[in-house]
């Protein structure tokens, strides 16, 4: 079994592809193309893990030659052409497949708007779109973030802090829903979020996005702009794990087409490939799920002949719709989930990071809260019902292990509402 996979949702493109192949639909809508790569991928190489690894290999290669491309249309006659791979090819292109391959498009967009090679006004303009929409196509955020970039470039210089000041005061003055996708985030400051998420290498990148400047005269400007930007990301603009650091991963990556080739640029990447290295090496973690110890809990509870829906933390969760073809849900079951249960069957959770002697020894009025636990490893598997009366238990006991049963390791809120849209529209 392969199972050293970088990326914490990689299996979930496989879930996608699996039903793109056996029933024509995809198992969540989503209107971006990149499913499709992958089904096309199984089709040639089976449906496995190395297919995934494919895949994402596939999609380095892709976003490695748009940037190499589009440092070509910006490069003059008498610059050197830059040879240097950046970081963040490998970052996209194994933990955000589908933003990597918008964001070869939108390095591909920016390449020729800026480039000198194209002569003919009305043709450069029509590629441009062309390259845009795909970028759109793919990832719709990506978009977004090229046309933004776009919009600042355009603003003249002396309204920077003007627009600073309304980016600090407009996020919290629009109404927020902490289960929805664009929410502000004010408890985490976004660089030590970064720090947490990524390690030091991305602390670095950061600060070379903020205050970089080797770039030709010609692409001061823009290269300025983006330096705007980093500086915009330091305040808690959104909920920095899902959207924030997302931005500042494509604007790194965007800055790397504008870099000339030197000693002093040479120096910027070796120093950020090897502090990102030594992240992978110091705790990979960071950057995949242990996959290998989910595949016997995961076999175990694709057994149980009553299980209809399997609830554990994200990443376990794709995996394991991946390998054993079973429902399952990184969300506290609603209303929907539970009336498509199939007849005969109950919804199941598997507990992580709470010891079996904890929720054995938990009792309300003498009674066992648990009417069935079985051990499967590093995780248990329990009736939900069960485990929603456990969960209030801690709460009402005020209990230390209620900071681990409400976290990621226990999904404890229902699917917000970007999802539920998606699941009606498909945007």
């Amino acid at each position: 079994m392969f199972d050293s996979l970088f990326g914490k949702d990689i299996y979930w493109y496989g879930v996608q592809a699996i039903s793109l192949i056996e029933t024509g639909e995809l198992h969540s809508p989503d209107r971006s193309p990149v499913f499709h790569i992958v089904a096309l991928v199984f089709r040639f190489l089976g449906t496995n893990d190395q297919s995934l690894f494919v895949f994402q290999l596939l999609t380095v290669i892709w976003l490695l030659t748009c940037l190499y491309l589009a440092r070509y249309l910006l490069k003059s006659s008498n610059e050197s052409w830059n040879p240097l791979p950046s970081v963040m090819v490998f970052v996209l292109g194994f933990l955000y497949p589908k933003q990597a391959w918008a964001l070869g498009f939108l390095l591909l967009t920016y390449g020729i708007y800026f480039s000198d090679r194209f002569t003919r006004k009305y043709g450069k303009w029509l590629i441009v779109g062309i390259f845009f929409l795909c970028t759109t196509w793919f990832h719709t955020m990506v978009g977004v973030l090229g046309l933004g970039l776009w919009c600042i470039y355009k603003i003249p210089r002396k309204y920077d802090l003007i627009l600073f000041l309304i980016l600090v005061i407009v996020p919290y003055l629009l109404p927020t829903n902490d289960n929805d996708r664009f929410v502000v985030d004010g408890k985490t400051f976004p660089i030590y979020a970064a720090y947490e998420i990524m390690g030091i290498g991305i602390l670095w990148d950061w600060i070379v996005l903020i205050f970089g400047k080797n770039v030709p005269d010609r692409y001061l400007s823009i290269r300025l702009n983006l330096g705007l930007i980093g500086m915009f990301l330091v305040l808690p603009l959104f909920h920095f794990a899902d959207i924030q650091f997302r931005i500042l991963i494509s604007f790194l990556l965007v800055t790397e087409i504008f870099s000339q080739f030197n000693s002093k640029q040479v120096l910027i990447t070796a120093v950020s490939f090897g502090l990102w290295f030594f992240v992978l090496i110091q705790t990979p973690n960071l950057f995949r799920y242990p996959y290998e110890t989910m595949w016997i809990p995961g076999e175990k509870a694709a057994s149980v002949s009553s299980n209809g829906l399997l609830v554990a933390h994200h990443g376990f969760c794709e995996y394991y719709h991946f390998q054993f073809r079973k429902d399952c849900m990184s969300w506290e079951p609603d209303d929907k989930a539970i009336s498509e249960l199939p007849r005969g069957t109950q919804v199941y959770r598997l507990v992580y990071g709470i010891r079996m002697e904890n929720l054995r020894a938990s009792k309300e009025n003498g009674n066992p809260i648990f009417s069935l636990i079985e051990p499967m490893g590093e995780y248990q598997l329990v009736l939900e019902n069960d485990w929603q009366h456990y969960r209030h238990w801690l709460e009402k006991r005020n209990s230390k292990l209620i900071s681990i049963a409400k976290s990621w390791k226990n999904p404890y809120r229902k699917r917000p509402g970007f999802i539920q849209r998606k699941q009606k529209y498909g945007i």
